[in-house]
């Protein structure tokens, strides 16, 4: 269907399509942004081609295994970050004025800057009337604490593909083996390494990747921090796992020409109790709709 070209004193932003664009950028395929957006893949598909031409520029990359975006594309998010959150407050100040309750949310323990700075005070702000209780703790610990009912609703990392982990997702990373720059250590044996606690998905993932392939290693640094592990590879104290994103020019990337396999990609999921109190269910399906919401998200996984 062929899309009428729109005048500039004619063009407006449609919300819903600036919002595919947010969660295609921040799931890397159209197929896992369909499930978000409750659609098909080929609806996806037309939205975003519909805010292209709207625009009258490419604003996502399509390659085989995912979408990226383009630098207008960047841009585009960047500037309407503002916009959909504004929309979304006043939107739910209008419908859910009555909305009350208590809801237990669970964060994971490498987004707490994020989360007291940025995130909570957001949240907080677009549902006034209920009460939030928060619990930050590793990924798996998270799921535990939502399958015991302990939580309501919590975002956790899972690898891509664990089906044990039902959940909507809301945005993709990617860890890698990392060491301090211009360091040698990941040439020893066994390999020093710097871990996370027994509860973190990154953890288990390079685990057991060394132990597939055979090599052998030792701790040489343990925190629940994800900060001091960053920190301990950074200064050349060991090799760990780390997301991409927060690599710094102190880091280099461990690949196959060090030694080591291509880790594969986790999810940051939603995820909720299915013992939700009826009489809470109002609140926590409301508080639900605000962390899908890409203007909530964004604040949280930029850094991440």
């Amino acid at each position: 269907m062929c899309i009428e070209k729109l005048n500039m004193t004619d063009r407006t932003l449609d919300i819903e399509l600036l919002r595919t664009l947010h969660m295609a950028g921040s799931l890397g395929t159209l197929r896992a942004t369909a499930i978000r957006r409750h659609c098909t893949l080929g609806a996806v598909s037309q939205q975003i081609k519909r805010l292209e031409h709207q625009l009258d520029r490419q604003l996502l990359v399509r390659f085989k295994t995912g979408v990226q975006l383009t630098a207008e594309g960047e841009q585009l998010i960047a500037q309407s970050l503002a916009l959909l959150a504004e929309h979304d407050a006043l939107l739910e100040r209008l419908s859910h004025r009555s909305t009350q309750g208590v809801v237990r949310v669970g964060l994971p323990d490498d987004y707490v800057p994020q989360v007291l700075d940025s995130l909570l005070p957001a949240l907080r702000q677009s549902v006034p009337r209920v009460r939030l209780q928060v619990t930050t703790a590793n990924s798996l610990a998270l799921r535990r604490l939502v399958a015991r009912g302990e939580l309501d609703l919590a975002i956790a990392l899972c690898a891509d593909g664990d089906a044990s982990s039902p959940g909507l997702p809301l945005w993709r990373t990617q860890p890698v083996w990392a060491g301090a720059a211009g360091n040698e250590l990941h040439r020893l044996d066994p390999l020093p390494l710097a871990l996370h606690p027994v509860d973190c998905a990154y953890r288990a993932i390079g685990l057991a990747a060394l132990n597939a392939a055979g090599r052998r290693w030792e701790t040489v640094f343990a925190s629940t921090s994800v900060a001091a592990v960053e920190s301990a590879v950074a200064n050349g104290l060991a090799v760990s796992i780390l997301n991409r994103a927060r690599l710094t020019g102190a880091m280099q990337v461990l690949g196959s020409r060090e030694g080591f396999s291509t880790l594969p990609e986790c999810l940051a999921c939603l995820i909720e109790s299915p013992d939700v109190a009826a009489q809470d269910g109002a609140a926590v399906a409301l508080v639900k709709s605000r962390l899908q919401a890409s203007s909530l998200i964004e604040r949280i996984k930029l850094v991440g």
